[in-house]
């Protein structure tokens, strides 16, 4: 995923973009509802490109990366909280729904937690790279 936008200030190898308008944003019927205008995103100057503020730049996600990373923040904890649910009525067969709930709350807890610790550690590798300077 592509993306243009203009540099608004460095931060050592940490560059904070400005996005706007794109390519994208000219199909969408989102209009005024819309939060991505003026958003600012953080990349990574990794090739060392001359840089300075107000520089238009374009900047790279490699797609399986992006999936990935939704993964891990929407859909492994709501696994979590299925396998916690049925993990309880399993192992505690007694137990009635209100229990499996609060054990698949807890899981969901849990899922957001490893979410959270591996976006954490793993911040800077998930971060769009700067591939070119535009003119």
């Amino acid at each position: 995923m592509k993306e243009v936008g203009t540099v608004n200030r460095i931060e050592g190898q940490s560059v904070f973009i400005e996005c706007g308008d794109t390519s994208a944003c000219k199909g969408c019927s989102a209009g005024s509802f819309c939060k991505t205008k003026g958003r600012e995103i953080e990349a990574l100057n990794s090739r060392d490109i001359p840089l300075h503020s107000g520089d238009r730049i374009e900047i790279y996600l490699p797609p399986g990366r992006t999936i990935f990373s939704g993964f891990i923040v929407l859909i492994f904890p709501l696994l979590m909280f299925i396998l916690a649910f049925v993990l309880t009525g399993t192992a505690l067969p007694e137990s009635d729904e209100g229990t499996r709930a609060l054990f698949g709350l807890i899981g969901l807890a849990a899922g957001f937690g490893v979410s959270f610790l591996y976006n954490s550690i793993a911040k800077k590798k998930n971060f769009p790279e700067i591939t070119k300077k535009l003119d």
